[in-house]
């Protein structure tokens, strides 16, 4: 075997020099390798990248694995001082900035916390190198034609790699880029050789090197790869977790974004001001559906773009755990967790008693315990994600867009006069709820047909719907328990941030003038309650029946504790239940309010609008923001830059505009 591997690595060599030229014109290759020893071959083809490419090209290596496997020297720093700590949170280029340590790393068969990597496309950078690796963990009879790419080389070091694929070659010409070249066995270019003489191209090579490998140039009848990232500019309308987390994945790879937002202005608070926190959790179903791998896409992505955020923005770290909401709930659970055969430290299922040392507080059902769940700031996620310096933050608001001599124009109607706040190759709707009147204000929302006619296009999107809700905020010191992870159940419960305790959701069809209400609280307090053990929101149910909002309440009614100078238990209390505002729909506890946009189906919408070349969708994203934001962001921005996808093809149509 190890001769084996030698060969074929004298045989990438001898390949090279047909290489270099392409290697010196791409800022972005990829390369996909199917090769036994992985990291190996890619370790060679790195070194020799890094030679010959710009100096701000990126490197993306593509693998497929039936299930994760560790490279085959990952194991050789169990050795090390620094083994005990988990492969992905040490830094890469720690070792020296050794290529192979860092592949190693990369192709961990475990995530950063020694959970084995579950089916899917995982996408990991390593800047220091100027690499990426993306995996697809799954039956690569499956997961070969799920690959989103603009692939420049194909490396093969035997015919049994591709003997399970079908339909292999016009997979293969699917994804690969303008000028793609293919080192594999005889046999295996023969497949290529006649899909590509069905399909046409302009040129056709074949080089000889050891046998029986042979490396084939081709140059494809297909567009040229954007320029260089660096020199792009973008405008991103909409500042909240869609539009924060496109133009943080955009100026992570070197564009100039501008963020436009009302709620930006600098007489606004911003975007999800008072919102205290919210709860980012996997979901799970015994089909293992679209928003079940979807969700299982956006939790690796948030996870791997926040790593290193600070607790004021990643508020806890310590799970979910998600109480049944009724036998049959809990049945589905079961058989979802058994179906997909998932590691403990994905899910668990977990007992009453045993979920309350979990949960920190006392509950009543049985549940599933999720190891990847957190708490999260949004205002302050926001904040940080816009705060890169390669995002520039501007308070308008665009009306509509029409297109100009220079790209798209972003016009806003204020003031009775319409006037263009720019004008921008590339830009990104991420309006929440205002997206459908901004596609139909600008004639985005129809299409031409040759008779003149017009068709209605986007009919999803365009009607989309918006659903109110509302949180409450219960001060921590009030309650006798309080959560230590993320609970859920008809409602959610999350640990405590700054002192609150954050109780959720209301879902209404038309927003309270006021904001938060009464009848709202009671709705969630109602919701929650059943789930839990009698005494955790006691004080909560209270509070809610004296009435009176929780600021007027002395401390002593509100804590428990008794007067100190006359001894009296809570007569202070009582005395502000008798004057609260019994029909009042004033809130009693303090809290927030927003607004969902929902498209039916609850599947979010992200990626190009095929009818208008250089706008892109980002929106829909329901009570799942937190989950979407991340994984769409990159989507998006790896689409712009030529790079992997970081989603399966059969998601991305899924969540394609529509």
């Amino acid at each position: 075997m190890e001769g084996a591997l030698d060969k074929f690595s004298a045989v990438l060599e001898q390949a090279m020099v047909h290489l270099q030229k392409s290697m010196r014109q791409e800022n972005t290759f990829t390369a996909l390798v199917l090769a036994a020893d992985r990291a190996h071959v890619a370790a060679s083809l790195l070194a020799h990248w890094q030679r010959h490419a710009p100096a701000q090209a990126q490197l993306h290596l593509v693998f497929f694995e039936a299930v994760a496997i560790a490279s085959s020297d990952t194991t050789v720093a169990a050795n090390d001082a620094s083994a005990s700590t988990p492969a992905q949170q040490r830094p890469l280029a720690a070792n020296g900035g050794d290529a192979r340590t860092a592949l190693d790393r990369l192709l961990a068969a475990s995530d950063d916390v020694g959970v084995p990597l579950l089916p899917g496309v995982h996408r990991f950078d390593e800047p220091a190198h100027r690499l990426t690796v993306t995996r697809l963990i799954g039956a690569v009879g499956q997961t070969f034609s799920q690959l989103v790419a603009v692939v420049d080389l194909v490396l093969v070091d035997s015919t049994s790699r591709v003997a399970e694929i079908a339909h292999f070659a016009d997979s293969v010409l699917r994804f690969a880029g303008p000028d793609l070249a293919m080192v594999a066995p005889q046999p295996v270019l023969a497949q290529l050789q006649q899909a590509i003489a069905n399909k046409g191209s302009r040129v056709l090579a074949l080089h000889p090197l050891d046998q029986p490998w042979q490396v084939l140039l081709t140059q494809l009848h297909k567009p040229a790869k954007p320029p260089l990232a660096s020199a792009r500019t973008a405008w991103v309308v909409g500042g909240s977790l869609a539009g924060a987390g496109v133009a943080y994945a955009l100026a992570l790879r070197g564009w100039h974004v501008h963020v436009t937002d009302p709620a930006l202005a600098r007489d606004q608070p911003g975007p999800q001001a008072g919102h205290l926190a919210a709860a980012l959790t996997p979901l799970i179903s015994v089909d293992d559906n679209f928003k079940a791998r979807l969700s299982r896409a956006g939790v690796y992505r948030a996870h791997q773009r926040w790593a290193d955020f600070d607790a004021d923005i990643i508020v806890s770290r310590s799970g979910t755990l998600e109480l049944a909401r009724s036998k049959g709930h809990a049945r589905d659970l079961l058989q979802a967790v058994q179906a997909m055969a998932y590691p403990e430290g994905w899910v668990s299922l977990i007992a009453p008693h045993h979920a309350a040392a979990c949960a920190g507080v006392g509950v009543a059902r049985h549940g599933a315990y999720f190891a990847k769940g957190m708490t999260v700031s949004p205002p302050n996620l926001i904040g940080k994600l816009l705060s890169h310096s390669n995002i520039v933050c501007h308070g308008q608001q665009v009306d509509s867009l029409h297109k100009g001599p220079q790209g798209w124009q972003l016009r806003s109607h204020q003031n009775g006069e319409p006037a263009v706040l720019a004008e921008c190759d590339t830009v990104i709707l991420a309006a929440a709820a205002h997206t459908p009147a901004l596609l139909a204000e600008s004639g985005l929302d129809q299409h031409t047909l040759r008779s003149g006619r017009r068709q209605p296009i986007m009919p999803a999107i365009m009607s989309m719907d918006t659903l109110a809700g509302q949180v409450m905020h219960v001060p921590a010191a009030m309650l006798p328990q309080v959560p230590v992870s993320v609970i859920g159940a008809e409602g959610y419960f999350l640990p405590p941030v700054r002192g609150q305790c954050v109780l959720g959701s209301t879902y209404e069809r038309e927003p309270v003038s006021q904001g938060c209400t009464r009848h709202g609280q009671q709705q969630i307090v109602s919701k929650l309650a059943p789930a839990l053990a009698p005494a955790v929101l006691q004080p909560v149910i209270d509070a809610m029946a004296a009435g009176a909002p929780i600021d007027r309440l002395p401390q002593s009614a509100l804590f428990g504790e008794a007067d100190d100078e006359s001894g009296r238990d809570g007569g202070e209390a009582t005395a502000a239940r008798a004057q609260a505002p019994q029909h009042s729909d004033a809130p009693v506890f303090a809290g927030w309010a927003g607004s969902r946009a929902v498209i039916r189906g609850r599947l979010p919408a992200f990626g190009p609008i095929r009818h208008a070349p250089g706008l892109w969708l980002a929106c829909g994203y329901a009570s799942h923001g937190l989950t979407w934001s991340a994984l769409a962001g990159d989507v998006i921005a790896a689409m712009l830059n030529a790079e992997p996808v970081p989603l399966e093809r059969d998601l991305l149509q899924a969540v394609a505009p529509r």
